[in-house]
C-alpha cells in the first residue's frame, strides 16, 4: 500500500528543497495535531463555531499533502459545521478524520526519521 499522503505538490513548490518539505512536515504534525484535538473537544461539546473554525485549519493541509482519504470529510465537516447542517453526522466524520489522519501523522514522522538519517 502506499502513502496516506502525496508530497509531490509541496516538493514542487520548494524546488525539492528538502530542508523546506522536512520543516513543512514538522509544521503539519505540531499544528494539525493540536487543531484536531480542539476539533475534537467542539464535537464534544456541540461547539459547531470552533469545530468550523478548526476544521478550516486542517483542510489546506488536507488538500495540499493530498490526504484523500479524509478529503471528503474535512469539506463535509467545514461546510456542515459552517452551515449547522447534517449535525447527526458530525461525530462519525470526526472519527474518521481522526483516526485517518493519525495513521498520517505516523507515516509522516517514519518519512521524517527517513530524511534524518539522510543527513546524517
Amino acid at each position: 500500500m502506499g502513502a496516506m499522503y502525496d508530497l509531490t505538490e509541496l516538493r514542487k513548490m520548494s524546488g525539492n528543497d528538502e530542508e523546506f518539505v522536512q520543516e513543512m512536515l514538522v509544521t503539519f504534525l505540531s499544528n494539525n495535531q493540536e487543531y484536531l484535538v480542539l476539533l475534537n473537544d467542539a464535537c464534544e461539546n456541540k461547539d459547531w463555531k470552533t469545530l468550523k473554525f478548526n476544521a478550516h485549519k486542517i483542510k489546506p493541509s488536507v488538500l495540499l499533502f493530498k490526504i484523500d482519504s479524509v478529503k471528503q470529510e474535512i469539506l463535509d465537516l467545514n461546510e456542515f459545521s459552517g452551515k449547522e447542517i447534517n449535525l447527526e453526522k458530525i461525530p462519525l466524520l470526526v472519527f474518521t478524520l481522526k483516526s485517518r489522519l493519525y495513521e498520517v501523522f505516523g507515516e509522516i514522522n517514519l518519512e521524517l526519521k527517513k530524511i534524518k538519517k539522510r543527513h546524517l
